[in-house]
């Protein structure tokens, strides 16, 4: 969807309408120097409530990129796991916990038929989902944290509006 601030001006232009001819021409030059900033706003909303879908719905990827007509906002199915994948653990191995994890009789069963099919134990499979769950969760945290150190991966302090992804062309 081609996010547009058209309609934004469009509104102004019939309220201008009610104002007298010299004050609605230095009002209409306001509007016209303020459209490039009143967009970056607009797409600066529109990505921060697509890191919010993002953050909410592990099945959804949203973004907004800049195509051939300006910057547009998509929202699609997040690609599914790679079948089989395996995930690399970072965690000491001499401190395993015990959990006791009460299930329905229905759910075990499909978690060990789902475990099977991937040709690992049962615990072996709920490891792995626990921990693709739990790092999915951090992530945003910890490149928030990145952010507010200053880190690598940080915006290294650039403000809103100030990066750009997606198509650029003529």
């Amino acid at each position: 969807m081609k996010i547009d601030t058209d309609a934004i001006f469009e509104a102004f232009q019939r309220t201008l309408a009610l104002v007298d001819d010299a004050e609605r021409q230095r009002l209409e030059r306001i509007l016209h120097a303020s459209q490039d900033s009143v967009q970056r706003a607009v797409v600066d909303l529109v990505r921060a409530i697509a890191e919010e879908v993002n953050a909410a719905a592990s099945h959804l990827h949203a973004e907004v990129a800049y195509g051939p007509d300006g910057p547009e906002f998509t929202v699609d199915a997040a690609p599914a796991a790679e079948e089989g994948a395996s995930i690399e653990f970072e965690f000491d191995t001499g401190e395993i916990e015990r959990l006791t994890l009460r299930l329905p009789s229905e759910l075990k069963e499909l978690a060990a038929l789902a475990a099977e099919q991937h040709g690992v134990s049962l615990n072996t499979w709920l490891t792995r989902l626990v921990s693709r769950e739990a790092a999915r969760r951090a992530a945003p945290e910890r490149g928030r944290e990145r952010e507010r150190r200053g880190g690598p991966g940080s915006r290294g302090g650039r403000g809103p509006g100030q990066s750009l992804k997606g198509w650029i062309g003529g």
